[in-house]
Parts: structure tokens; sequence; C-alpha cells
């Protein structure tokens, strides 16, 4: 099978098209959750994978057993999606299509998950001040998720995005330490 990003591209696309026209972004990313945690799930994948020895009528029948699965939690817009993915093969690749259409909400929304990891707990005030630093910075709005890991010993280190931003005093021991080696 060709990459699975590079097939899950037109349908994320195509759904995030469809969202942001029809002004239902939020809606569609929770259909997107619920669909890759079904495609996710260990009977489900199993079966999915089965298909491919099966006749048309087993996708058929797998493809209303899917739906009746998310009834009630996906539209009628995004029963369609499930339905041409089913067609064409490429269920399996629905939590890439949800990944892909994150990051194109993301984008259109100007926002960013950013993850600060510091060896002790940031203050609220802390907190404030990185992430107007990381708004600036990045020109988005930040949502920020701090973590503790005390083997970092100071400084920190955040990520957002494809951002990596390495201040803490570990990788700067071990950056000395190699500079050492030479």
């Amino acid at each position: 099978m060709s990459d699975p990003q590079t097939i899950a591209y037109p349908y994320a696309k195509a759904a995030f098209d469809y969202a942001r026209d029809a002004s239902q972004l939020a809606a569609w990313e929770k259909m997107l959750v619920v669909m890759k945690e079904v495609v996710e799930a260990p009977a489900v994948a199993s079966q999915i994978e089965a298909l491919d020895m099966q006749g048309p009528d087993a996708h058929e029948a797998f493809t209303l057993s899917f739906l009746a699965i998310c009834d009630g939690l996906i539209d009628e817009h995004g029963q369609n999606l499930v339905k041409l993915m089913a067609e064409n093969g490429r269920l399996e690749v629905l939590p890439q299509v949800a990944e892909l259409y994150q990051t194109f909400k993301s984008d259109f929304e100007r926002t960013v998950e950013a993850c600060v990891t510091t060896a002790e707990p940031l203050d609220e005030q802390q907190k404030a001040s990185l992430s107007q630093a990381l708004e600036r910075k990045l020109n988005r709005t930040v949502a920020l998720t701090c973590q503790i890991d005390p083997s970092l010993v100071g400084g920190m280190k955040i990520t957002a995005g494809e951002l990596v931003i390495d201040g803490s005093l570990k990788s700067a021991i071990h950056r000395l330490a190699s500079r050492l080696e030479a």
C-alpha cells in the first residue's frame, strides 16, 4: 500500500473544505475522532484487514455495522465519508484523515498546541508569560500544556508543532560532554 498520509490527504482535505464552508469545523473534528476510535478498536481493525479477501457483500455489511456503531455520533455527511472510504477500501487510513484534518483546522484557525516540559512546575505567571512569548514568536494562538520531568535538571523543553526548543540543563550538559569528547 502507498503511504497512508498520501492516501488520507484528499479525504481530509475534502472533509476540511466541506466543514469550513458549512461552518462545522468543531462538529467534523468530533466526528472524525469517533471514526478514528472505531477504526482503531482491535476488533474493527482486524475486520477491516479481512475485508480485502471478501466480496462486495461483506464490504457493504461491514459498512452498515460501522455506521451502526457510530449511530447518532456522525451526521449524514460523515456517513457519506465512511461509505466512500469503505467503497474505495481506505477505511484503514481514517486515523490519518483525522490527524490531517486537525492540521488543516489548526492552520485555518491559526492555533498550535505547545507542550512545555520542565523539571519543576511552572506557576500561573510563568505559564502566561511563556504562552504570550510563544504566541508572538509563532504568530498563532497557543494552547499550552505542561509536563514535569525531573531528569531535565533545570530549564525547559518546548514542543510546538514541528518547532522544538530544548533549553534544558540536561541537554546543555550532553552538548558540553560531546564537545569535550571531540
